[in-house]
């Protein structure tokens, strides 16, 4: 009998892979993948996602200032043509795409949250929308006059995304040539489950951060014979601080480490002394 093995989820970007690299805390020595050509974009996609903001602005995506109490969200259409390429254990996927990415706010709804559901919403219940159509992997300089501006979203702001898209994907594919294949999504950022070593040691790690603790202090106090523990401390330390095993976490830092605990705290006094 085989074993069904769950695919990495593809996430979508608006940024390079360095930029991916740098977000995801990898050093800056990871195997950097191959870009394909124009020509090697063998796939064609309608994509679809739906995200927090919060999780868009941190994947490069222009979300605007957002803050306050009201419950916001971010969806992405659009259509794609990509070519996947793996390198290492991740894959990323190059091309060129047109992607509406629509912000909602105040708004209720039963089921699956689409554009034309927000259009609906936004003229009938007084929900909130803006919208932006982006372009990625093109370099073209004739596609300003088509790219609608939008204050908000509404139903005739969806009848100028579809003629909009149409209108785009025609300019596009009669400029070939000035196609050139960006990062457009990867696995880098689908998450796995931790290691049940790796897990107690990133919340030790944070709680040592927290306190205060250098890298050294933090392992001499440890007191487990642990090599997956000890190395997820390593690494966390090394991603945060730096490779200074005697580097003193700063304010700020200490401040970040007891924001990622969420309230979770180890009983004992293990730091000091």
């Amino acid at each position: 009998m085989l074993e069904e093995v769950a695919m990495p989820r593809m996430t979508p970007v608006n940024m390079s892979v360095e930029g991916v690299h740098a977000a995801a805390g990898l050093p800056s020595s990871h195997q950097m993948p191959v870009v394909p050509t124009a020509d090697e974009l063998d796939s064609w996609a309608q994509e679809n996602y739906s995200l927090s903001v919060s999780a868009a602005a941190n994947l490069g995506f222009p979300v605007g200032n957002v803050s306050g109490s009201v419950q916001h969200d971010a969806l992405m259409f659009g259509a794609s043509r990509w070519r996947d390429v793996v390198s290492g254990e991740h894959t990323y996927r190059f091309g060129v795409a047109l992607r509406a990415l629509v912000v909602v706010s105040e708004i209720k709804v039963s089921g699956a949250l689409t554009l034309p559901v927000v259009a609906a919403k936004v003229e009938l219940e007084g929900a909130r929308a803006s919208a932006q159509l982006m372009v990625r992997g093109y370099q073209g300089s004739d596609l300003a006059g088509l790219l609608p501006t939008w204050q908000s979203f509404g139903v005739d702001s969806y009848a100028q995304y579809m003629a909009a898209v149409s209108s785009l994907q025609k300019a596009i594919m009669s400029d070939a040539a000035s196609i050139q294949p960006e990062l457009l999504a990867t696995t880098v950022f689908s998450r796995k489950v931790a290691d049940p070593g790796e897990a107690v040691g990133s919340v030790y790690g944070l709680h040592a951060i927290a306190e205060g603790a250098t890298l050294a202090h933090a392992l001499d106090k440890l007191g487990v014979d642990d090599p997956d523990i000890s190395q997820a401390v390593k690494t966390l330390y090394e991603s945060v601080i730096g490779e200074d095993d005697r580097a003193v976490p700063s304010q700020q830092q200490r401040q970040n480490a007891r924001e990622q605990l969420h309230g979770f705290h180890l009983s004992r006094t293990w730091f000091r002394g």
